[in-house]
């Protein structure tokens, strides 16, 4: 088994994304990233639901990842998508602060 067979196999189990969220989501909270990292564990968590779906062949006979490369532009574009929520959930938290440090 080469390096593709290798990341192949490692790429579509749930259970490593979930392992990559936790360890995210700790690291962000621990070390205080300051919300650098945990909108990808976000990202992480869902795929893993996504990946479980699939095999569990929820979706049917719909396939949604065939190949790895499509997996991890899924999860990129998740991580982007979470960005974007994440920063807008705790903007709209603080925005009835009176801070004269509020951008």
């Amino acid at each position: 088994m080469g390096v593709h067979g290798f990341i192949s196999y490692w790429v579509f189990q749930p259970e490593s994304w979930e392992i990559l969220s936790i360890i995210l989501i700790i690291l962000d909270i621990s070390v205080g990233l300051g919300l650098f990292v945990l909108p990808i564990g976000v990202a992480s968590i869902i795929l893993s639901g996504v990946i479980y779906a699939q095999t569990e062949r929820l979706f049917g006979d719909f396939i949604i990842f065939e190949t790895w490369k499509g997996l991890l532009i899924m999860f990129a574009v998740l991580s982007i998508i979470s960005i974007f929520l994440i920063k807008k959930i705790f903007q709209n938290t603080n925005k009835n602060r009176s801070d004269i440090n509020q951008y």
